[in-house]
């Protein structure tokens, strides 16, 4: 496996690892999660920049990445605008979308990026050559709030992904069943067996996919997201429970 190792987390590697994203509309509410996330177990932070009301003003935007940056960089950080159509909170064009991860990239705040792998060849070949260029690392990402498509089809999706050049692959679907919820989690074990290097994330969202989110372990999910305070997606746990289901579970396979 090859481990993306950034402020001493190493991704891919051990126990699954704990992310709790910044899900914050307004400056008082960013420095709400700060407090909350800096108190907090996890091991990653990702900030929500489509839950950020002034995200598409460069300025407001940079500034509070900054501030993300000075209060919680002791923890890699993700930049992720999550659009519409994947369940983001925010229309953006495809420029402002490119426009806002490549500031992102160039502030300097940032140590990963999450690129929507349905974003088009071109905008991700640019964005994850220009993270690559200044020691970012790529999440490619996939985001399907109504239905989780066939296992086949999730092993073929997270191939295609991992030949962008993304270093981390991320899929997550809502299940309309638990059979789906088994796809997910096979479609992962299938990739480790045959012998994928590429550290992936694998989530079923809902009630239905808890267990995704708390014995990846198992079967080869490397981040799982947690809420303090205000959850990104659905399904998401507290913190704090999150990390105590995590360790279980790596004592039980004996990490």
């Amino acid at each position: 496996m090859k481990v993306v190792n950034v402020k001493n987390v190493a991704i891919g590697q051990g126990m699954t690892k704990v992310c709790v994203p910044v899900v914050a509309a307004t400056d008082y509410d960013v420095d709400y999660q700060i407090r909350l996330i800096s108190k907090s177990k996890t091991d990653i932070v990702e900030f929500r920049a489509d839950c950020y009301e002034n995200c598409l003003d460069e300025d407001a935007l940079m500034a509070t990445l900054k501030k993300i940056h000075e209060k919680l960089g002791k923890y890699p950080i993700i930049f992720t605008f999550r659009t519409k159509s994947e369940g983001g909170e925010q229309e953006a064009t495809i420029s402002q979308y490119e426009n806002m991860l490549m500031k992102a990239i160039d502030s300097g705040y940032i140590d990963l990026v999450d690129v929507e792998y349905f974003s088009g060849q071109d905008v991700v070949e640019r964005i994850t050559a220009e993270a690559h260029n200044k020691g970012v690392y790529v999440i490619s990402s996939n985001h399907d709030f109504k239905t989780t498509i066939p296992m086949e089809q999730i092993v073929g999706r997270y191939k295609d992904m991992i030949a962008t050049g993304a270093d981390i692959a991320k899929i997550a679907m809502m299940p309309e069943d638990g059979s789906q919820v088994v796809d997910m989690m096979q479609a992962a074990k299938e990739l480790q067996e045959s012998g994928n290097e590429t550290p992936l994330i694998v989530i079923s969202m809902g009630e239905l996919g808890v267990e995704t989110r708390t014995t990846g372990e198992m079967y080869g999910n490397s981040v799982s997201f947690a809420t303090a305070g205000i959850p990104s997606a659905p399904g998401q746990i507290d913190v704090e429970a999150l990390r105590s289901q995590l360790e279980m579970i790596h004592h039980i396979i004996g990490g």
